[in-house]
């Protein structure tokens, strides 16, 4: 008790005199020597007056003077075990508010003092399950913010969205065209539904006279020609993953990124070794394809995630699980979850269609279905800008994993490029 009393006094001192109400622990023992809240009440009208004055308080000096309340022992399981159900009680209180709110039509503003009173309690109770675990509540915070703004958009966020950019830096025929139109057309094989994948068109294009050919290897693509193998859903049911390419085209428009794309593109970032190895390699690509039939698992029980909503906090740990450790790990869930979206909005489209054609735009992050080829590539990329002469600029030599290797210092390494300075938010 004499403990507590040394803390409010600490408390008052902080101010020049005593909040108008509180006596004065100079010379009174009465109404400091309390216990529980109502001493963290009138310690926190203490703060609040310093505050006035320009001190601000935080989470950390809030957990510090209500530990100082706590007539409980916090560090042993009956203690913590008391905390857990005074958090549970003081919910219910709270609860009971709103209760009464919506039974008796009570008007809301006229119980805000006491909503107040119980966030109050709640924040207390919270403050000291994170006592008895060594927690900061200031860094938890800060933690939660950090984890809230990856996961959704700020509602009154202005300017511009971030789109990430892996390809800054990299000669034209290395990077993904800002826009393209995919066909994915159904096609009966071996007596069951498969799905037939190839580019349509593209802007820009680097390779316009189709695949480039070098010391036996293959770059780039071929208008109306085949990319990969044609797939079917590999299930017991019809459950249209045959055209989960979508998705790969999703990540693509959202994210600047699918390793499955760049290597049945042939677009490869053949200047960066490592890039090419650790990006765009095997490893890389089964990743994505991991992903994929992981999130198609995933979407059975999420409504074919039909609305970003059906994209949980599962879902988005799943995602940091799988591709944590790649470029695309830095990326916010929140293009991740739109990127899904948009792909199983497409996906299911194709399916119900037996096909169609998907065009990407990269600059709008955004990817759409059309029943009918479309022709709008050649009127859209009027709008684009010239490409500069280091954009169009493949130094000569038609193998344009050549160019780094003669010239390792060619361009500086990038290993974050979807940050660009350059690029305002």
């Amino acid at each position: 008790m004499r403990g507590l009393a040394v803390v409010v006094v600490r408390l008052l001192s902080l101010t020049a005199m005593p909040p108008t109400g509180l006596p004065d622990p100079t010379n009174s023992t009465i109404g400091i020597i309390q216990v529980g809240q109502y001493t963290l009440r009138r310690s926190l009208e203490c703060l609040r007056t310093r505050d006035d004055r320009g001190f601000k308080m935080n989470f950390s000096d809030y957990q510090t003077e209500a530990h100082s309340t706590a007539q409980l022992d916090i560090t042993t399981f009956k203690g913590q075990l008391e905390l857990l159900l005074g958090l549970q009680s003081e919910s219910g209180a709270l609860s009971r508010i709103y209760k009464k709110l919506v039974r008796d039509g009570i008007a809301l503003d006229s119980q805000t003092e006491k909503i107040g009173e119980e966030i109050g309690d709640l924040l207390w109770y919270l403050a000291m399950i994170a006592q008895s675990m060594s927690l900061d509540l200031d860094q938890i915070a800060s933690q939660n913010l950090e984890r809230t703004s990856d996961r959704y958009n700020r509602v009154k966020e202005t300017g511009p969205p971030l789109r990430p950019d892996f390809d800054s830096g990299y000669p034209l025929a290395q990077r993904f065209p800002r826009r393209m139109v995919f066909s994915i057309q159904g096609v009966m094989k071996d007596g069951l539904p498969h799905a037939r994948f190839a580019i349509e068109d593209a802007e820009p294009n680097p390779f316009p006279n189709g695949q480039i050919q070098s010391g036996g290897k293959l770059y780039g693509f071929t208008y109306g020609k085949e990319i990969g193998d044609v797939v079917n859903d590999n299930s017991a049911e019809d459950d249209g993953y045959r055209f989960h390419d979508a998705v790969h085209i999703a990540f693509m428009a959202v994210l600047g990124w699918s390793p499955v794309l760049r290597s049945l593109l042939k677009i490869k970032r053949k200047d960066d070794e490592d890039v090419d190895r650790i990006e765009d390699g095997a490893r890389a690509s089964d990743l994505e394809e991991a992903l994929s039939a992981l999130l198609m698992a995933a979407s059975e029980e999420r409504n074919r995630f039909q609305k970003l909503s059906d994209i949980d906090g599962e879902v988005r740990d799943l995602i940091r699980r799988v591709v944590g450790k790649l470029e695309v790990g830095a990326v916010p869930i929140r293009l991740w979850a739109d990127a899904i979206h948009q792909g199983y909005t497409v996906m299911n489209q194709l399916k119900a269609n037996n096909g169609g054609w998907v065009v990407a735009d990269l600059d709008k992050g955004q990817i759409q279905f059309y029943r009918d080829q479309p022709t709008l590539l050649r009127t859209a990329a009027d709008a684009l800008p010239p490409p500069s002469a280091a954009e169009t600029d493949t130094r000569g030599d038609p193998d344009p994993g050549k160019s780094a290797r003669k010239s390792p210092q060619a361009r500086p390494k990038i290993r974050w490029p979807w940050q660009r300075k350059d690029r305002t938010v």
